[in-house]
């Protein structure tokens, strides 16, 4: 029998260690920890057993069988299913932004005891079940007193519901009977069982009923005090450890004596009991209380309607900073009121913290509630047109591709690039202009120019890259337009990707929600960011754009700032949509990223509806007031930016004598181009300069070699008709009889591959345009192969087409030719 028992002895610490790495399961354990302890009793013992140890096993075996029988009864009649609770979503530091009703419409906020007063813990465990902490979900004294007291006066004298007796009756509410209560025991039983102390606690506290439709502590302090359940006073948790006795006669929206009268009944026995200090309830009694039900307004709704729509948790907490939120939401909306004179009513703002990638401030609109200019819309997710907003990637890319550099000089000229033919806003040309100005000044023609040189479907695959949705969508059907706002584009999405320009080159997915690290000084960063991390520039390109953007020598700074001490050091940019219908501001620091649209929601246009008037102003407000620091630090310079001297005529490296003025310049080693600067070339001329001369046609004497700068054509053209002060090249020796190869003039209208729809009977014509280089004089014009006119290179006529398709040819004086063909139909 001793090998047995040692047998018994070892199976038994074998389940045990098994239990052990299923510490979950209770049944499991309790089922182990039996075997062990019959594993120790000595099986030879039970033939003869003495009458002491008789009652011991008849005992033991009672409870044994009782427990299983409770495990097979849990099995059979489980728990019923938690309640739902009503989602609350918070704020950084855990103040309350919105919550919202449960599926059967009641007012349930989920409450921790982390959150609750402890006076008010103290309160209710003393009101309702002071051995709470002690009994398995049944208060076996408490239970015999009422049975006796209520048999013997026939009537309910008192109760003997514990805390979790209760939670079980709130969990399945039914007829108070004695079977009833019998389940009402068991389900407690079955609480404790499967819940710890605190769990149940807290699910007490969020199904108390405390009238209407408010359910639990959490509810009950924001819609009847206004406050969370933590800042309750003693007065108000004595109050709301009463009012579930009788919530609907006792609830604190109907003006009436009964909750003083019973606060006060419970204050006086608190008072004997000695559960809280005399001096503290004599205070509680003094104070009054309010006969009122508030409404947990929402602080930021369309961030909490957009949380609301995609987590399901119970509580969501937000990365939103709330200080800083107040502050912008309250500058946006006297923004906006200040401009709506103007027809401006709406705006919206997003605020991205650059060092942890979340958001910090997301104002929606000015004003939620404001019905008539539709403040419900969520202006940061809503489709607009960018503006010229889009234009620093174009940049960024010549930067990259080795294309540009800032001082480097690109076309500002009337030009057509497939059909598409852009004006600069204030409807004017400079000629050549720096990378620099063009980028600060917003000119409209060098970055279409520049894209042309990137390549438009790299400059697609970074919008695609950046995840700006409708672009990837609509990508087949745009064209060169969508580097001036010819596209659609939301708030988020370009806020989102302005960052990238703070965080060099590196484009982070924006959190909304908070992601806790442990021991880490970022709390809101969410380690997986960084794994998710696009690269879209380099941190060299990303240097140049900033310190373009941060220029204050721009068109686009307000006339009441010009001289204004406290401009904080930031970057941005502007855009105005097509009509004035979208304003934009987008500027970034080392800490911060702020996006700014401002317009109308209904779409609306308005005169004064551009970046620089309406956007910007509110832009400096915002970063004055959240980041304002004089001393606050720039982006530090990578150590492949270097300077070089360059020339001030074009931006490339001087060639000698021809470039006599000599400026500064950033490049990017190793990636910037080398080419020294080729604006002016030798040509051979007469002595007196009027004629040009080639190698064919040169004479034996009576010539001499003369620099003459050579721009692009389209530039050539607008130099020529503007009368711009370059010494023009003399047109070629008209006896030459010399055929030159190459490219032809560069036929700016009709464009190549174009319909044209004209009215029957208008007698409308098509314009025939090209530029040519400085060395043509004249230019030819064909139509299907058949001579129509000769004029001076760069004069425009007009033809009258016929309907049908046209083959357009233009030849210079030297034999060079250009062609097009375009379709002409009348309707």
């Amino acid at each position: 029998m001793i090998k047995y028992d040692k047998l018994n002895f070892k199976f038994g610490i074998l389940h045990i260690k098994m239990g052990e790495k299923m510490m979950k399961d209770k049944v499991y354990l309790i089922k182990n920890a039996l075997f062990t302890f019959i594993g120790h009793i000595n099986i030879a013992n039970y033939r003869n057993p003495s009458p002491k140890k008789k009652k011991i096993l008849k005992l033991f075996s009672f409870f044994l069988l009782s427990f299983f029988l409770f495990l097979i009864t849990d099995l059979l009649f489980p728990l019923p299913a938690t309640k739902t609770y009503s989602q609350i979503i918070r704020a950084e530091d855990n103040s309350l932004l919105c919550a919202y009703l449960t599926p059967d419409d009641k007012w349930r906020l989920k409450t921790s005891l982390k959150e609750i007063h402890p006076d008010m813990l103290k309160a209710i465990i003393n009101k309702e079940d002071s051995w709470f902490y002690w009994h398995y979900g049944i208060n076996p004294i408490a239970v015999f007193r009422a049975f006796f007291q209520n048999v013997g006066s026939a009537k309910r004298v008192s109760g003997a519901s514990t805390i979790t007796m209760q939670l079980a009756r709130m969990s399945s509410p039914a007829s108070r009977t004695y079977a009833t209560k019998f389940k009402e025991m068991f389900r407690a039983v079955q609480y404790e069982w499967h819940y710890s102390k605190t769990e149940i606690l807290e699910m007490y506290l969020s199904y108390l009923p405390y009238g209407g439709n408010i359910e639990g502590v959490h509810s009950a302090s924001y819609l009847y005090f206004n406050r969370s359940p933590e800042k309750l006073s003693l007065s108000q948790a004595i109050l709301l450890a009463v009012i579930p006795n009788r919530p609907n006669s006792l609830r604190l929206d109907k003006n009436n004596e009964e909750p003083l009268q019973m606060r006060n009944k419970w204050i006086q026995k608190f008072k004997e009991k000695k559960v809280f200090s005399d001096k503290i309830l004599a205070a509680a009694l003094e104070e009054p209380i309010p006969f009122a039900r508030f409404e947990i307004s929402p602080q930021t709704p369309q961030l909490c309607n957009l949380l609301h729509t995609k987590e399901k948790a119970d509580e969501v907490k937000t990365t939103l900073n709330i200080k800083t939120q107040n502050v912008v939401q309250n500058l946006l909306k006297n923004h906006v009121e200040r401009v709506k004179g103007f027809g401006i009513t709406n705006g919206a703002v997003l605020v991205i913290d650059n060092q942890t990638h979340s958001v910090v401030a997301y104002c929606g609109s000015a004003d939620f509630g404001d019905e008539a200019n539709k403040g419900q819309v969520n202006g940061i997710t809503a489709l607009r047109s960018p503006g010229s907003a889009l234009k620093p990637i174009i940049y960024a890319l010549g930067f990259d591709k080795g294309i540009v550099t800032p001082m480097m000089k690109l076309p500002d000229v009337p030009s057509n690039f497939s059909g598409y033919q852009p004006d600069n806003f204030d409807m004017k040309f400079r000629g050549m202009v720096t990378v620099h100005t063009a980028l600060a000044y917003s000119l409209n023609l060098p970055p279409v120019w520049l894209l042309r040189e990137v390549g438009y479907n790299d400059f697609l695959d970074i919008l695609e890259k950046a995840e700006f949705s409708d672009i990837k969508k609509r990508r087949d059907k745009l064209g060169y337009s969508v580097a001036l706002g010819g596209c659609g584009v939301t708030l988020e999405e370009m806020t989102r990707f302005y960052s990238t320009f703070a965080n060099g080159g590196k484009m982070y997915p924006v959190s909304y929600v908070k992601q806790e690290k442990e021991n880490s000084l970022l709390p809101f960063f969410n380690p997986k960011n960084a794994e998710k991390a696009k690269n879209l520039f380099s941190p060299a390109a990303t240097y140049l754009i900033g310190n373009i953007l941060a220029d204050l020598e721009r068109p686009d700074l307000p006339q009441s700032y010009v001289m204004d001490s406290k401009i904080p050091k930031i970057a941005w940019k502007t855009g105005t949509s097509y009509g004035k219908r979208d304003a934009w501001s987008m500027g970034f620091s080392p800490k911060y990223t702020v996006g700014i649209w401002m317009g109308n929601m209904n779409g609306e246009g308005a005169p004064e509806l551009t970046g620089a008037t309406v956007s910007v102003p509110l832009l400096i407000d915002i970063f004055n007031s959240i980041d304002y620091n004089p001393d606050k630090k720039w982006f530090a310079k990578p150590d492949e930016i270097l300077q070089r001297k360059v020339c001030a005529e074009t931006g490339m490296l001087p060639n000698g004598e021809q470039c006599p003025h000599i400026i500064n310049d950033y490049y990017i080693k190793n990636v910037s181009p080398l080419n020294t600067c080729n604006l002016y070339q030798a040509f051979y001329v007469s002595e007196n300069e009027d004629i040009q001369f080639c190698p064919v046609c040169l004479p034996q004497s009576a010539w001499k070699q003369q620099f003459y700068a050579v721009f692009p054509p389209e530039v050539s053209l607008w130099m020529k008709s503007n009368h711009v002060g370059y010494s023009n090249l003399p047109p070629h020796n008209p006896k030459c009889t010399a055929h030159h190869s190459g490219e032809g003039a560069t036929i700016i209208s009709p464009a190549a591959n174009t319909e044209y729809y004209l009215e029957k009977g208008q007698e409308q014509q098509i314009l025939l345009q090209a530029a040519a280089g400085a060395d043509v004089n004249k230019l030819h014009w064909y139509i299907n192969g058949q001579f129509y006119k000769t004029v001076n290179a760069g004069d425009a006529i007009f033809y009258a087409p016929n309907a049908g398709d046209l083959q357009i040819t233009c030849v210079d004086d030297k034999g060079k030719k250009s062609q097009v063909k375009v379709k002409v139909r009348f309707y």
